[in-house]
Parts: C-alpha cells; sequence; structure tokens
C-alpha cells in the first residue's frame, strides 16, 4: 500500500471513531423510554394537580402534561409506546412520595387503520 492510501485509512479511522463517540453520548436509559422532560415555559396539551387522593392519571401518548404537586410543578412528554408509567419514577427528586400510575392512551393521530 502507498503511503497516500495508508494515510487515508487511517483518516477515515478516526472519523469513524469520532462520529461513534458523539453518537454515544446520546440520551439513553430508561428514561428515554418514557418520554422527556419539557421545558417549564413550552406549552402544555393538560395540567394535572396532583393532592393526596390522587391515585391514577390519564394522558394520551405525545401529550406535553404539566403536574402541580403542592408548591413544586415540572411537565413531561409522553412519548412512550408504553401503557402505563410510575409518575415518581420521572419526576424530579423528592416531589412525588408515593407510587402514582399515568395510563397512556395511544395517540390515534399517528394510527393507521385500514
Amino acid at each position: 500500500m502507498s503511503r497516500k492510501t495508508i494515510s487515508i485509512l487511517a483518516v477515515a479511522a478516526l472519523a469513524a471513531s469520532l462520529s461513534g463517540a458523539a453518537h454515544s453520548q446520546e440520551r439513553v436509559g430508561k428514561d428515554t423510554l418514557m418520554g422527556d422532560p419539557v421545558s417549564a415555559d413550552a406549552p402544555v396539551d393538560k395540567v394535572v394537580k396532583v393532592d393526596a387522593n390522587t391515585r391514577w392519571v390519564n394522558v394520551v401518548q405525545n401529550e406535553n402534561v404539566k403536574f402541580i404537586v403542592g408548591s413544586k410543578t415540572f411537565a413531561w412528554h409522553f412519548q412512550s409506546l408504553r401503557n402505563s408509567i410510575n409518575l415518581k419514577d420521572i419526576a424530579p427528586a423528592g416531589t412525588v412520595d408515593r407510587n402514582i400510575i399515568v395510563y397512556l392512551t395511544p395517540d390515534l393521530t399517528y394510527s393507521t387503520s385500514e
């Protein structure tokens, strides 16, 4: 092999390894299976007040939902294909102190029916 070919192969290998490293820094883990947090100033589709009597919440997939828990608030985009999510698993630490199940209804906007 010529020096030029070796140089080209070395540059290609370096580029491939760098692109792999950048790709590996994407978010991964169980949070990505449940959706994503939404910024406090983003528009939401629903507001849910969680109190001592709240045992479950119904939402539609792809909704942005703002939760009010006492004096704390947070918002979540439910992009998940799961049927249910525990609110305690997605809420900021210390916000929800018990299991509250969020039931997800499929978003029919993107369904295909014959």
